[in-house]
């Protein structure tokens, strides 16, 4: 697992009414963010320079707007992101903001950077700087069953 660099981040308190009400939430199956973060992948294989990934052992890329993540070895990290429906409909993307290179966090359906809040969507376009280049996508190609990126 690659360390984030959160240098310059800012901490957040959070109250305990937000954690009564983030538990309420969850207790009532009401959607937080945190429900939709994204998950390590599992069955992945490492096929050349190409990452091969299960998609029946990857449930949250059965719905569009689910993710996984992939740590590499190299530090950084990759998510792959369901965007639409078909073989046709998965992106990956590299986490490290453009920015600076903090991994971005999952937040619903953008990605944030956790130092100094740039917002990325579910396809990598900047939503909002200071970051003003996308998160670089790797190439995809998809069947029923994988998913493969490289």
């Amino acid at each position: 697992m690659s360390e984030l660099n959160i240098e310059g981040a800012k901490s957040a308190h959070i109250g305990r009414r937000a954690v009564l009400c983030g538990a309420v939430a969850i207790a009532l199956g009401i959607s937080t963010d945190l429900a939709s973060a994204s998950v390590p992948a599992v069955g992945i294989k490492q096929i050349g320079k190409k990452i091969q990934l299960d998609l029946a052992k990857n449930k949250a890329l059965a719905k569009v707007g689910g993710a996984v993540t992939i740590d590499l070895s190299n530090g950084s990290s990759v998510a792959i992101v369901r965007t639409s429906a078909g073989v046709k409909g998965f992106t990956a993307l590299n986490l490290s903001c453009t920015h600076q290179g903090v991994t971005v966090e999952q937040q619903g359906s953008t990605w944030v950077c956790p130092a100094h809040g740039s917002a990325f969507s579910s396809t990598g376009k900047v939503v909002r700087g200071p970051a003003n280049q996308a998160l670089f996508a790797y190439p995809v190609a998809a069947t029923a069953k994988t998913v493969t990126i490289g």
